[in-house]
């Protein structure tokens, strides 16, 4: 995209901006949802094409108003309703844009495209960082003798491995709280697991990586995680590199 003198300073207003992403999925992506059928370039019309399932869906928006809003307005006055309610959605908003955009914004990390090829169809490109770079490319020879180039660049499960990022690894407690959230590799790889199990399959995971030369990215702790995302998101906004 065409780079805005404001995206030099991402990295100090996103932050403030992460606190509005359950507001903004309550009052917008939700209702674009079920009256556009999309999310984006997924669709949605095998749920909302049912009216069952969208007279559920306004019904539930309605009765989550009224415990979340209305009944803290009745009982506390409408300003200290309307306070609390933001409060509770500011910082829920906070807590969980953290802990998603660390798992794939973030440095070191790697992107995918969708490039034109030849007879004009839509496909994968090699994945790279921002800089360019594509980690297997490294890691590659750090495989054991017998599993050297075993896999290609273009795996999936390659692909999820160098697309996403994991902090405070093997941290039951981390991964409790986050819901999974923590052990976002693990969560590409075998998305139909229960997340209670990511942490006991977390070091298996690791050393199948490295026993074949495929990168896994794995910061200590959501701190060091979280200021490697703003720096990733300061040289993002540099003009040179958009």
């Amino acid at each position: 995209h065409q780079p805005e003198w404001y995206h030099k300073y991402q990295h100090l207003y996103a932050p403030v901006l992460f606190a509005f992403m359950t507001l903004a999925k309550v009052f917008q992506q939700d209702v674009e949802i079920a009256t556009s059928h999309r999310l984006y370039h997924i669709d949605a019309n095998c749920i909302y094409g049912n009216i069952m399932n969208k007279i559920r869906f306004w019904a539930m928006k309605a009765l989550s108003m009224v415990y979340m809003l209305v009944l803290p307005c009745y009982f506390h006055g409408i300003r200290n309703g309307i306070i609390l309610f933001a409060v509770g959605h500011l910082m829920c908003g906070e807590t969980l844009a953290t802990m998603f955009i660390v798992n794939h914004v973030i440095e070191g990390v790697s992107f995918a495209q969708k490039d034109l090829s030849k007879d004009g169809k839509r496909q994968f490109s090699k994945i790279a960082t921002a800089q360019g770079v594509t980690p297997m490319e490294k890691t590659r020879d750090t495989a054991t003798e017998e599993n050297k180039n075993k896999v290609p660049l273009n795996d999936w499960a390659a692909y999820q491995c160098q697309t996403s990022v994991n902090w405070s690894p093997g941290s039951w407690f981390w991964n409790h709280f986050s819901g999974g959230l923590s052990h976002q590799i693990e969560h590409h790889l075998f998305p139909s697991i229960c997340h209670t199990n990511y942490v006991h399959i977390q070091d298996i995971v690791e050393k199948t990586c490295r026993e074949f030369g495929v990168p896994y990215q794995a910061e200590p702790n959501l701190l060091t995680a979280y200021f490697k995302m703003l720096k990733h998101l300061k040289t993002m906004g540099a003009q040179k590199v958009l």
